[in-house]
């Protein structure tokens, strides 16, 4: 039995946070890696995990924000560095225009390097998919993969893992949404963006900017509360919170999430690793 789990490479926000890494997740089924977003530090971060960037050959964009994808170039030229030969990316429209550019950035740095004698292959011909509807999507991985579309300021997508024994549910960056329920209805897994988390930053603020920020936000992304909601209608068995501005008052972002559910509740944090045992009963509250 291979168990899937989870590795959250970066649980940040826009905002930069010494402890909190540009948003990217791991989903790994044995030695199979999935990379799903690629924040600032990504490629660092995953040789912290003692996962080899060039192993991965498939990425996973939920959308085409700044923190997501920050540490794509990295990502593309440092892991061709490394060895790998092959890449396959899944994004929203714009993901190929997006490559495009980075390999435009650095067309004279990617002559210079295979002018030494290394193959282009695995950067010149990566394989982009850009989904086009909501949907199965399909590809050579051993599961069946869906995409829901969420709801942000940019076309973006959720992402449903499926295995014969287990479902990881990635929500990239949304506001509550029926979308997000019916993606993550009976999974084992779900990973969600909690970036509404109670935060010095803006609580109780006087600063009118800010404040029209808070209040933006709130279209755009979800409370723990609205996380717990969402986990507890699609009667996931455990939810790990993410996205998170910094200093986030964690103790209270965790009551905040099991006020809405009773199942096993994870406040991630960079480099924590979530193995999934289907046979383990979720723990209730986590309190």
């Amino acid at each position: 039995m291979n168990n899937l789990k989870v590795t959250m490479l970066g649980t940040g926000s826009p905002r930069p946070d010494l402890a909190r890494s540009g948003p990217a997740q791991l989903l790994s089924v044995g030695n199979q890696h999935i990379l799903i977003d690629c924040g600032e530090g990504t490629t660092a971060q995953l040789m912290k995990a003692n996962i080899p960037p060039e192993s991965i050959h498939y990425l996973f964009m939920t959308h085409l924000h700044s923190d997501h994808i920050f540490g794509y170039g990295q990502f593309l030229l440092g892991g061709w560095g490394l060895g790998r030969r092959e890449l396959t990316v899944v994004g929203p429209k714009g993901m190929q225009h997006f490559h495009e550019t980075i390999l435009n950035l650095f067309h004279d740095d990617i002559a210079y390097r295979t002018s030494l004698g290394r193959p282009g292959n695995g950067v010149l011909d990566v394989n982009i998919i850009e989904v086009e509807a909501p949907g199965d999507i399909v590809t050579k991985l051993p599961m069946k993969i869906t995409a829901a579309q969420m709801v942000h300021n940019v076309l973006t997508y959720g992402y449903r893992f499926e295995t014969d024994e287990e479902v990881v549910v990635i929500s990239g960056d949304t506001a509550p949404t029926p979308n997000i329920v019916d993606l993550a209805t009976g999974a084992d897994l779900l990973v969600i963006d909690a970036a509404l988390a109670p935060t010095a930053v803006y609580r109780h603020t006087t600063n009118p900017e800010l404040q029209k920020i808070w209040d933006n936000l709130q279209k755009e992304h979800c409370t723990p509360a609205q996380a717990g909601q969402i986990a507890h209608k699609a009667g996931v068995k455990k939810v790990v919170l993410t996205h998170f501005l910094p200093n986030i008052d964690e103790e209270e972002t965790l009551k905040e999430a099991a006020s809405t559910f009773d199942g096993e509740i994870v406040i991630g944090q960079d480099l924590q690793v979530i193995a999934l045992q289907k046979q383990e009963k979720a723990i209730s509250g986590n309190l």
